[in-house]
């Protein structure tokens, strides 16, 4: 007898992380309404359009040497 599980993600990322899911499991999913597939391509695009989406006033250079300087380097006594 086959048993019926009902999820209600939140937000359309979680639900494709469900069908995802149910797809590597190899069980049935079935979403209601149904979903929209987003092809490769879109996937694709959209994460290109995310990373390195870093915004700041400050340059790379700029926050490369304030990262430098905010480290502490000393000598470490260490005997072998």
């Amino acid at each position: 007898m086959p048993t019926t599980l009902v999820l209600e993600p939140t937000n359309e990322s979680d639900l494709h992380l469900l069908l995802s899911l149910a797809q590597r499991l190899g069980v049935k999913a079935t979403a209601s309404p149904p979903v929209t597939t987003i092809s490769a391509e879109e996937r694709r695009q959209r994460f290109l359009a995310l990373a390195g989406s870093w915004q700041s006033d400050e340059s790379g250079d700029e926050i490369n040497k304030m990262l430098m300087e905010s480290r502490h380097f000393r000598d470490r006594d260490v005997e072998l």
